[in-house]
């Protein structure tokens, strides 16, 4: 995997860009339809902007369990509204979503011809396997001429008791583990799922553990801290990674990562903000190296599990980069 020209991308500064430009550009928007308010606050801040420009594609996806939960009917109304059609596919398969989304990339490619294009991912709201994936299919689909973008719309906690559910399963999603490795180095990324992440542990079980904590404001840093004071408290070491910055917070785990390599394998264990999450999932497919991974945890589905209608917290984090696609002469 190269990440070239990646870049932080600030939010304000792209919407500016987008109002005073009156140059076409080819662009594939591409938002989810979840349970979250957020889900929907990046389309309905970036759609007024280029509603009705004619080399832009739009694409909404949905999952289909917790479809009456939360602002989920509220979410499929305004997506409604404005005119677009919400494709639902289960949130634990991820192969038709990354189907669908290449072949959308694919289509636009062979319009724009050797003019470059753009796709922007909103995964505020999505599920993990969703978004780790698809920046993986995208970034392997786009060329090198056009550029992909990331947005993340911060949300807004405010001492909400998020719920449990346990975890049903652990895979690996990157990287390979030695054989019969003699040490094991652990980096646990931490959230707001205590109980989660205590389960997690006991399973795991690390030799040796480091955390890591993101956060855009001290309070949400300082409760993180205090919902896993056991964790913290048997870690070797903790740092910290930001949230807004993300070629900065994957720079950061990388680093951490590369230098415990010295005492054997390292597993990362990501939680958390979704941009540490992605930059945890990514970080063994840079190195390249045996004995570098990165799990994957599952929450157990459960009719009675409880669902959090994070509302936007008005900040949008974003960062780019340009495709990797060999171009055929």
């Amino acid at each position: 995997m190269k990440l070239v020209k990646l870049r932080t991308q600030n939010f304000s500064d792209w919407r500016d860009q987008i109002r005073d430009n009156t140059r076409p550009l080819r662009r594939l928007m591409i938002s989810a339809c979840g349970y979250e308010a957020r889900s929907r606050y990046w389309c309905g801040e970036v759609f007024p902007l280029l509603n009705g420009n004619r080399t832009t594609e739009w694409l909404a996806l949905g999952f289909c369990d917790s479809k009456n939960v939360e602002a989920r009917p509220a979410n499929e109304d305004f997506y409604s509204q404005i005119g677009l059609r919400v494709h639902d596919y289960s949130s634990d398969e991820y192969e038709p979503v990354c189907r669908l989304v290449r072949e959308r990339v694919l289509h636009l490619i062979k319009i724009a011809n050797k003019q470059r294009i753009e796709v922007h991912l909103d995964y505020s709201s999505m599920p993990r396997m969703w978004y780790c994936q698809l920046f993986d299919s995208i970034l392997k689909t786009a060329r090198p001429i056009d550029r992909i973008f990331m947005w993340y719309s911060g949300g807004a906690y405010d001492g909400a008791e998020f719920p449990t559910a346990g975890i049903s399963d652990v895979s690996l999603f990157s990287g390979r583990p030695s054989i019969n490795p003699s040490f094991r180095t652990h980096i646990f990324g931490l959230g707001f799922d205590r109980i989660r992440a205590s389960a997690i542990y006991r399973v795991i079980d690390p030799q040796n553990l480091i955390c890591f904590i993101g956060g855009t404001r001290q309070e949400y840093v300082e409760r993180v801290k205090h919902d896993n004071m056991d964790l913290l408290a048997a870690a070797r070491s903790v740092f910290t990674a930001p949230v807004e910055d993300f070629p900065s917070a994957l720079a950061r785990i990388t680093e951490v990562a590369r230098d415990y390599t010295a005492l054997g394998d390292v597993v990362l264990v990501p939680d958390g903000p979704k941009p540490l999450v992605l930059a945890s999932s990514l970080v063994p497919m840079l190195l390249k190296r045996n004995g570098i991974v990165s799990l994957h945890v599952r929450r157990r589905k459960s009719p009675d599990a409880g669902r959090i209608d994070v509302q936007p917290s008005g900040s949008v984090y974003g960062f780019s980069l340009k495709g990797e696609a060999e171009i055929a002469e």
